[in-house]
């Protein structure tokens, strides 16, 4: 992979449900079939995605998933949702659902634009309790698929992403603590999410949608040049899309620390092991008879 070395450390989940051990390898196998499953759909309808984040470091120093990474994420511009939206109401396999706020009005609007789901075990994730559920859709593993829009400049970005930090006192006050679906508010965020998007279509930056508020404006902003367009890489022995400038990205969103380093002889993993964490999972299942 990349002539990158990898050690053979098993990166252990913990207990299954059923007790049984498991490692994040077992994990990757689920969500790999699920951004198989979208890049399946995306290339059917012609619709431009990429391995995002995480995701996008992964291809850089491994050709894959980096080793102890339980998710994906994938991003399509803004204005293909409603086209994806559409490819997945037709073309979906039955194994697999999504959501989102288009489809279900009762959607979380504070998390990624879409999940796509596998009907196949089970699992919660460590911020259920502040990011509730009520679209009543299957408990299992899924990809988060993120809309980038554009934006003018890193003071109109900062601005956007504070407004949202404010709101989200309110959201959570009324979603997590009191139990109630903020409707109104999250109608007026999609709103905003638009007005933005049309504004800012022929930026020179793109962001993630500004109505998310768990972002940190510094590292958050990418020249367009650097995003698009999408390009094929190698992932896990798959041909699939993600930046146009992966190096850059991952220099810009995670440091240069973050990339692999030749020693003079071979390519290293620098980052500790003791800072390989798994950060998403609270409980999980994985049946023993796999689909």
């Amino acid at each position: 992979m990349n002539n990158c070395v990898i050690d053979n450390y098993p990166y252990p989940l913990g207990k299954d449900i059923d007790g049984t051990q498991t490692n994040i390898r077992d994990i990757q196998e689920i969500v790999f079939s699920i951004v198989l499953e979208i890049d399946r759909i995306c290339r059917k309808n012609n619709i431009p995605y990429a391995l995002a984040f995480g995701s996008a470091l992964g291809i850089y120093n491994y050709e894959g998933f980096i080793p102890w990474d339980d998710d994906a994420d994938i991003v399509v511009n803004y204005f293909d949702i409603p086209r994806l939206v559409e490819a997945f109401e037709k073309d979906l396999s039955q194994n697999f659902e999504y959501i989102c706020f288009e489809k279900n009005p009762s959607y979380n609007v504070l998390v990624p634009t879409i999940k796509v789901k596998k009907k196949f075990g089970y699992m919660l994730e460590k911020n259920h309790w502040c990011l509730p559920d009520r679209t009543k859709s299957y408990k299992g593993f899924f990809v988060d698929i993120v809309a980038l829009t554009g934006m003018k400049d890193a003071k109109t970005h900062r601005k956007l992403l504070v407004k949202s930090q404010r709101r989200m006192v309110r959201y959570f006050i009324k979603d997590s603590i009191l139990h109630i679906d903020p409707k109104g508010l999250k109608k007026k965020m999609k709103n905003e999410e638009k007005i933005i998007a049309e504004k800012y279509i022929d930026a020179n930056f793109v962001c993630q949608t500004t109505i998310i508020p768990f972002q940190k404006a510094k590292v958050n902003l990418f020249p367009k040049e650097m995003i698009y367009p999408f390009r094929e890489y190698n992932f896990n022995g798959h041909k699939l899309y993600s930046f146009n400038n992966i190096k850059d990205f991952c220099v810009l969103r995670y440091g240069e620390k973050s990339l692999k380093q030749f020693d003079g002889e071979k390519y290293i993993d620098t980052f500790p092991l003791n800072k390989r964490k798994i950060v998403h999972i609270k409980r999980f299942h994985i049946p023993k008879e796999k689909e």
